[in-house]
């Protein structure tokens, strides 16, 4: 990216959209001498279905959203970037045999054309060369089919704004945590999202696993839902909970069916759900320390807006064997006292994506 000498003087501006399948989050920061200045941060939950399986659904809706948050925070866009929501990219370690770099990509897209069952023209393609051997690369490739690419694209186009980075979850937590020499080691990052929770075990330039499951923030909402309250009332009285796993009573198969919450049977399904959690977290780490005996993870990095239920971290802690760490995205921005922001859980993906644009600027 070609820098004016006006932006060395005052900073280049990023502008991070991390879209999900129920909310858009937003960062707006400058960035000058690699010191990070917070200047705008939001969160716009999307209705159900807006987007599907990765998908845009609801052009109008986003395209007015889009715009509604440029123009309520005053925001310029600067570098311009965007993470899709889950669902259709492609992420894979690929060994290649050596070959001149401007025939690798292309040898590359017809390699992942089986993987994404796309014609060869149709897939937006990058990668990342994690070792170069002497007959032989050892590469970390990404991808995604070009018409669900559009689809977030013209969003922005009917807005006037220009796209300049695309950049995928997964990509976005291993740069925040490389930026930070946090994936020196291989290491699980957890990210306990609205719709789903995905796991990752990565190193710097490596990925070893990913995978989503089901268990997620909105199961945790849902057991506040009943009669007598909607889902913006469950999320509050979700948030006013304290889960004390050790108040979870025994199972009793009447209440447990029964639609009445008492303390000890809430407690019981928070817990029941916490456990399928730690269960899919601990079988990742048995799948790859089996496969990777010389690679095994040492500690686990947690986020996502999930994690706002009151006791969930700690629970993690006391049941899970390794150390685990709450990622805070923000630690490296500077932040004035009466900018009015979002809880940091939400915001790691659009400050990893941040992150990996001005680590690519540097190399």
């Amino acid at each position: 990216m070609a820098i004016s000498p006006l932006s060395l003087i005052r900073g280049i501006k990023y502008t991070s959209i991390d879209f999900g399948h129920s909310s858009i989050k937003y960062l707006n920061t400058r960035v000058k001498n690699n010191k990070f200045k917070l200047l705008a941060s939001g969160r716009r939950e999307i209705p159900t279905g807006t987007i599907n399986d990765g998908k845009v659904v609801d052009t109008h809706l986003l395209t007015k959203i889009i715009e509604d948050i440029f123009n309520e925070k005053n925001m310029e866009p600067g570098v311009l970037m965007l993470t899709p929501a889950s669902g259709q990219e492609f992420i894979r370690n690929i060994k290649m045999p050596k070959m001149p770099r401007e025939e690798l990509k292309e040898a590359l897209i017809w390699e992942v054309q089986d993987f994404l069952d796309l014609e060869a023209e149709k897939i937006a393609l990058d990668y990342i060369i994690s070792n170069e051997k002497e007959d032989q690369y050892e590469l970390l490739v990404t991808g995604i089919s070009k018409d669900v690419l559009n689809g977030y694209l013209e969003i922005f186009e009917t807005n006037m704004l220009k796209v300049k980075v695309f950049n995928l979850e997964d990509m976005a937590l291993i740069s925040l945590l490389a930026k930070k020499k946090k994936l020196e080691n291989p290491s699980l990052i957890l990210d306990v999202g609205a719709s789903s929770s995905k796991i990752l075990i990565a190193a710097k330039n490596k990925l070893f696993l990913s995978r989503e499951v089901d268990t997620s923030g909105n199961n945790f909402s849902s057991l506040f839902l009943n009669e007598e309250n909607n889902q913006e009332e469950a999320e509050i009285e979700k948030k006013k909970f304290k889960f004390f796993p050790d108040q979870a009573g025994e199972e009793n198969l009447d209440l447990m069916l029964s639609d009445i919450n008492t303390a000890e049977t809430l407690q019981k399904k928070v817990k029941d759900l916490a456990d399928e959690i730690i269960f899919e977290v601990n079988r990742s780490l048995e799948y790859h320390n089996e496969r990777n005996s010389e690679n095994a993870v040492d500690d686990i990095y947690l986020t996502g807006g999930g994690l706002l239920l009151n006791g969930l971290v700690d629970y993690f802690k006391e049941e899970i064997d390794n150390e685990i760490f709450v990622i805070d995205p923000l630690k490296e921005f500077q932040i004035k006292e009466k900018t009015n922001q979002i809880n940091n859980h939400f915001l790691a993906t659009a400050a990893g994506t941040i992150m990996s644009e001005v680590m690519h600027n540097e190399s």
